[in-house]
């Protein structure tokens, strides 16, 4: 019934689908993106995108664009806007359908629905469950759209990641201290995959001809088994996955479903790395490529990017110094550490959290720290783009039986090694970069962290891999005591509002509430310097790996 084709476009990879019993009068093109992160001036570019989609529509008929998410967060030209310049952009870009990423809700649920409110696009969510007692943000979005091709219906389901309950701010999904807010989330990925299920054959009810979900999940083994593909080994009936969350690069894998019969899996990486475009022929043959560069730009996008930009730039474009080294979150490879290793932008981040609020330690989720500040001119932009989120600086007291339990959950993902060929491996968002500590973690032993069906931290378990806690006292490095009281600086997001599942702080004292932005105090800090540190050059073996 299937055979394995070839298609190649551009300046592309490409990879084969297989060929469909249905069959249609046009052919259907479909392009798309996720994990854009406010990365539209990478890569190919969001002005690049819009001449690529806009001439294709003067060559077809049937032509449409959709997201899998993470498009209002990642960047200035996104966050100073609090988003609201990303979605004038999609809609300046024509986009049909989107989904949404976890770090859609990065603003909080009544400016995400202002924002929807103002998109000119549709939304879809399959996988959400609200039981509070106001008015949900998704009132209103469908499960699924169907779009019809002159009698050829294809239906579009969204699929939110169940661990967008932590990996947001935890708190944007309470009332009273209790979730109101389900994403269908459980330990085997059966109840994420009954609810995708149940909507499917809502769909196939409908005689549609085909089905594509937007999943927000990721394809690697750490989000397993609510990554897309266990959701495609449990169910039927799905045509086609484009996927993120992950930032991987899925040419279009073929991936047996719940009968046996081959699925379509494809992810685009991030920041307009590649862009989608698949394709279903008259005969009902469909063919996927990915398109990583292009050279013609959208000159109405280009003007409202430099508009926007310019609306920014007496923010953004303040010097704060020079610096002769980068301070990165990936190897020299373009492998991300920063979510398994210590790093010298990791160090740097800790450090300010640690000195501007003067506490005895610092500490950050890998997850936190966004992007890499490269060597030469130091701007305000520079600093906003490694943390480009609403937390603020905060400090708490905890125990040091605390602060040790907090470097085991962070620690329970942590491999030997940080990659698997060209992914990052042993990854965790709430991995602890740290400023006052040193620790080692041991990865011959097998973590019994667990965390309950929402994501939570559950327990830490018998098994410790964290080993060798040292503390910072008057210059010296000394044993952590497990009963002392120390001070931890850090953002609202780690300390206070059980970020990444993190439960351990919860009641903690807060000695300060800053006030300030992230990127503030890496202001600071630098200012009491007069620049960044050649201390920063090289990691300072805070954390190690063994």
């Amino acid at each position: 019934m299937k055979k394995i084709i070839g298609c190649l476009l551009m300046l592309l990879l490409a990879i084969s689908l297989f060929s469909c019993t249905s069959k249609q009068k046009e052919e259907i093109h479909i392009f798309y993106t996720s994990d854009v992160h406010c990365g539209i001036e990478d890569n190919v570019t969001a002005a690049g995108l819009k001449a690529m989609v806009d001439e294709a529509k003067q060559e077809y008929k049937n032509v449409l664009l959709i997201d899998s998410g993470d498009y209002l967060q990642g960047g200035s030209f996104g966050s100073l806007s609090r988003g609201q310049s990303i979605i004038e952009l999609m809609n300046l870009l024509n986009y049909d359908v989107a989904t949404f990423g976890n770090h859609e809700f990065d603003y909080g649920m009544s400016q995400l629905k202002s924002l929807m409110n103002q998109a000119n696009f549709d939304f879809v969510a399959s996988n959400v469950l609200y039981n509070g007692s106001k008015e949900s943000v998704f009132e209103g979005v469908p499960e699924y759209i169907i779009k019809d091709f002159n009698g050829t219906k294809i239906g579009f389901i969204g699929v939110i990641t169940p661990e967008t309950l932590v990996s947001s701010t935890p708190a944007f999904f309470m009332e009273n201290n209790q979730y109101v807010y389900d994403f269908y989330g459980d330990k085997s990925g059966d109840k994420l995959a009954n609810q995708v299920q149940k909507v499917v054959d809502e769909l196939r009810d409908q005689k549609v001809d085909y089905i594509v979900a937007l999943t927000h999940l990721g394809s690697t083994n750490i989000y397993a088994p609510l990554d897309s593909i266990t959701l495609i080994s449990k169910t039927k009936g799905i045509d086609v996955v484009i996927d993120g969350h992950s930032h991987s690069v899925v040419y279009g894998d073929l991936y047996p479903n719940l009968e046996g019969e081959d699925v379509l899996l494809s992810s685009v990486g991030t920041k307009l790395e590649n862009v989608g475009h698949l394709i279903i022929e008259k005969d009902g043959t469909i063919s996927n490529v990915l398109i990583s560069e292009y050279d013609k730009q959208d000159e109405n996008v280009l003007k409202y990017v430099e508009d926007v930009k310019k609306n920014n730039e007496d923010i953004l474009s303040e010097h704060i110094c020079d610096v002769d080294f980068d301070l990165s979150i990936v190897d020299e490879n373009g492998i991300r550490l920063v979510r398994s290793r210590e790093t010298n932008i990791g160090d740097f981040v800790c450090d300010a959290f640690r000195i501007v609020l003067d506490s005895d330690i610092g500490v950050s989720n890998g997850g936190g720290i966004r992007s890499n500040i490269p060597q030469g001119e130091v701007t305000y932009k520079s600093l906003y783009n490694v943390a480009p989120f609403d937390n603020k600086a905060v400090k708490i007291r905890a125990t040091g039986k605390q602060i040790v339990d907090y470097l085991e959950f962070g620690s329970h993902l942590t491999e030997s090694t940080y990659r698997y060929e060209d992914n990052a491996y042993g990854e965790f968002g709430s991995f602890i970069q740290v400023s006052g500590l040193k620790y080692t973690i041991n990865t011959g032993i097998e973590s019994t962290v667990e965390f309950d069906e929402s994501g939570m931290l559950k327990t830490l378990g018998e098994n410790r891999r964290v080993e060798d806690v040292q503390v910072l006292v008057d210059g010296e490095y000394q044993p952590i005591d497990l009963d002392k009281y120390y001070t931890i600086a850090s953002s609202d997001y780690v300390l206070l509002a059980s970020g990444d599942g993190n439960t351990i702080f919860n009641d903690c004292e807060l000695v300060l509430d800053s006030g300030k932005l992230l990127p503030e105090v890496f202001k600071d800090y630098i200012a009491l310097n007069g620049s960044i540190l050649d201390i920063y050059k090289e990691i300072d073996n805070r954390i190690i790996i063994k």
